[in-house]
């Protein structure tokens, strides 16, 4: 399309013919969305002279030669000119006159003959194009003699849209046409592409209404050779294409609306594209503002030419495929804040939103502006297998001042995938029910791959005899991590249903806890070996875990009350005969949560559940203690901890971890997730319990080599 833009607006009142109340606002109105970069992104007041003549003091010799000044300065340009005449207008046979304050009613040599003055900036060298609107009596009468201008100086290379208010024979009313117009171009329309071109405009004005008894008609003409798009009146405010030159989203139009503010007037409510040239010419209004103010949407305007940049980089994303999936996955381990919730859009506006929400909600006070939107690529080129040093990487970096940031993103990453290299995996499946095992079984894993493995015998079959077997463990692992050369952080213990319920091993003692060293996430041990009566137990919960994945709404748990817990016999069927494809958790603890947990464990791979224990002496059905409004009794879990869940689920099962250790500390902002006991069987313990399977098939005892790998 065009980049240079001139614009003339005329609303010239006729005196002999009476004057038009509303020309003067429909006039300033049509100039203001004309001139304005999110719709006609025409140039306001530029060095040629004035765009708008309103008054009726404008004489026929006045509005010709603004015209004609108008069209010299946009062929000077190699601009497009959109003129728009608006008041009286006089048929004479087949000609429109456009009257003047100095016009006299039936005399045509007083008034400006439309189709010649059209015809004659049409043939005028170097102009790009002419946008023409009409909204006058008779309007139909203002098409030039289009046939002569292949013999004119041009040879018919120019091109026309003209958009006229009412048919040759009509009268037009109330500058109908006109006030309908901006209604559309602020509105946009649905199915048009990124620009309004004649005939979308036409279809619009008439499908509004708003002109109704007048029959808008439209002309187009091109015979330009080497033109760089179609003529257009205004850019679509609905369209929602993800590239530079898109409209901005309501992340976007929010914060222009704010950063405009100080400037007074009517502020922008329409989608606003982030053309780089637009933002520099609002860049220019805010000259004048205090330095406050200035500096603020100064910052606006330079997130909003970043986004523009880096959804360039999104739309030619280097690595696989995009989706909305992954877009909502990368998003939330880059940005978790409940106060500033992602956005629910889809497809494109998703891609835009996602930007947006990156570059003006997601910074910190103090920190790089860039910061949030470096870590989600450098997330996002990890999922999808680019290149840190990739070029289109790189340029996007150079080009937002975000080099360091992008930098000190990968850095993150490779560190945090080194702490997590190694597992410890401890296993109690040894344990028959609610027993405590003979003998502990442990692997050291790295990187998924098996490097040692080893079996513990447990003084006594007791919890106490099963802690001192686990801190023996630990004790074994130590030295082995440190040959090879990284950090044991996490350790998985895996115990059978009744002793998941009541038992927090991060709390066994070794001089301190394990939890307070370690990230002790609990596995369920049966999905090892898994009984006959469950042995489809591991493939449904790969089902489920890749459902809770690709979530549409967000809802990733399916939370059970007091209600459903009372009724065992019915939680049972619910929960063994429907597909499940979300998380499992109780909102309240039952007093046999034991005999309920294998139910729970075997229909989903992630279980929640209240920590706090009910008292000894509670019945089994009996009601929960009262507690104050507001409050929720002992072994309820209230609404703030189901939404914490939420708002930290990218970060699950670790920020658990976290939150037990914290557990207690004045300020804890994770004290939510302390409430809450979980099993998370991940993908990667799915994947470990495939190779101990394998392992068994194939008759021999998982290695005590090394090398061996569960993945």
């Amino acid at each position: 399309m065009s980049e240079r833009r001139h614009v003339l607006v005329i609303g010239a009142q006729c005196p002999g013919l009476g004057l038009l109340d509303a020309l003067e606002p429909a006039a300033h109105a049509l100039h203001d969305t004309l001139t304005t970069p999110w719709a006609g992104a025409c140039d306001k007041d530029p060095a040629h002279g004035r765009t708008l003549l309103c008054g009726a003091g404008l004489t026929r010799t006045e509005i010709e030669d603004a015209v004609r000044q108008a069209g010299r300065a946009a062929a000077e340009a190699g601009a497009v000119l959109v003129l728009a005449l608006l008041g009286h207008g006089m048929a004479a046979g087949t000609q429109l006159y456009y009257m003047a304050g100095d016009s006299g009613a039936e005399d045509p040599l007083s008034a400006v003959n439309v189709g010649t003055l059209l015809g004659a900036l049409l043939d005028t060298t170097g102009l790009d194009g002419l946008v023409a609107v009409v909204d006058t009596c008779h309007a139909g009468h203002a098409v030039p003699d289009l046939p002569s201008l292949a013999g004119g100086i041009r040879r018919g290379d120019t091109r026309l849209t003209l958009l006229m208010g009412a048919a040759a024979d009509e009268e037009a009313y109330d500058l109908r046409f006109s006030n309908t117009l901006v209604r559309v171009l602020h509105a946009g329309v649905d199915e048009a592409g990124e620009t309004l071109t004649g005939a979308w405009v036409a279809r619009a004005v008439r499908e509004d209404g708003g002109a109704v008894g007048q029959t808008i008609q439209h002309v187009d003409y091109d015979g330009a050779q080497f033109a760089a798009g179609p003529l257009w009146l205004a850019r679509n405010a609905r369209h929602t294409a993800a590239r530079t030159g898109s409209p901005l989203g309501p992340v976007g139009r929010a914060a222009l609306r704010q950063a405009l503010a100080p400037l007074g007037g009517e502020q922008p409510t329409a989608d606003v594209p982030a053309h780089p040239r637009d933002l520099a010419a609002l860049r220019d209004r805010l000259a004048g503002l205090p330095a406050p103010e200035r500096q603020w949407a100064h910052g606006v305007l330079d997130a909003l030419r970043d986004a523009a940049r880096t959804l360039d980089l999104l739309t030619a994303w280097p690595g696989s495929d995009l989706t909305s999936v992954l877009l909502r996955r990368t998003l939330a381990a880059t940005v978790a804040d409940p106060l500033t919730p992602p956005p629910d859009s889809t497809g494109t506006d998703l891609l835009r939103d996602t930007v947006e929400h990156l570059l003006l909600r997601a910074p910190l006070a103090g920190s790089s502006r860039t910061a949030p939107t470096a870590g989600f690529l450098a997330h996002l080129a990890r999922a999808t297998g680019v290149d840190p040093q990739h070029s289109a990487l790189r340029a996007w970096a150079k080009d937002t001042g975000a080099v360091i940031d992008l930098n000190d993103a990968f850095a993150r990453l490779a560190e945090r995938t080194e702490e997590m290299r190694l597992r410890l995996v401890v296993s109690l499946h040894a344990a028959v029910g609610d027993e405590w095992p003979e003998s502990l079984a442990a692997w050291l894993l790295d990187g998924g791959t098996v490097r040692h493995h080893e079996e513990f015998p447990c003084a006594a079959q007791d919890r106490a005899g099963t802690e001192r077997a686990l801190v023996g463990v630990l004790r074994w692992a130590a030295p082995l991590a440190r040959a090879l050369g990284t950090p044991l952080r996490r350790v998985e213990i895996a115990a059978p249903a009744p002793l998941l319920a009541s038992w927090r091993p991060e709390e066994t003692d070794f001089g301190m806890r394990i939890g307070t060293r370690y990230d002790v996430v609990l596995r369920w041990s049966d999905r090892i070996q898994p009984p006959d009566h469950l042995w489809w137990i591991n493939d449904q919960a790969r089902d489920t875990l890749k459902a809770i994945e690709d979530s549409a709404d967000g809802d990733r748990v399916d939370w059970f009350g007091e209600a459903d817990t009372r009724r065992v016999a019915e939680l049972r069927e619910r929960l063994m005969n429907e597909p499940r494809t979300r998380a499992v958790a109780l909102a309240h603890r039952p007093a046999r949560l034991a005999e309920l947990m294998e139910t729970l464990l075997a229909s989903s791979p992630i279980v929640l559940w209240p920590d706090d224990a009910p008292p000894a002496d509670a019945e089994p059905d009996a009601p929960p203690t009262d507690a104050p409004s507001g409050v929720a009794p002992q072994g309820h879990v209230p609404e703030s901890v189901r939404r914490s869940v939420d708002t930290h689920w990218h970060l699950l099962p670790a920020e658990f971890c976290r939150a037990y250790r914290q557990k207690g500390r004045a300020g804890n902002g994770l004290h939510h997730l302390a409430r809450l006991r979980t099993v998370w069987d991940g993908p990667e313990w799915l994947d470990f319990c495939t190779w101990f399977d394998s392992e068994h098939l194939a008759g021999r005892q998982p290695a005590h080599d090394e090398g061996e790998s569960p993945a």
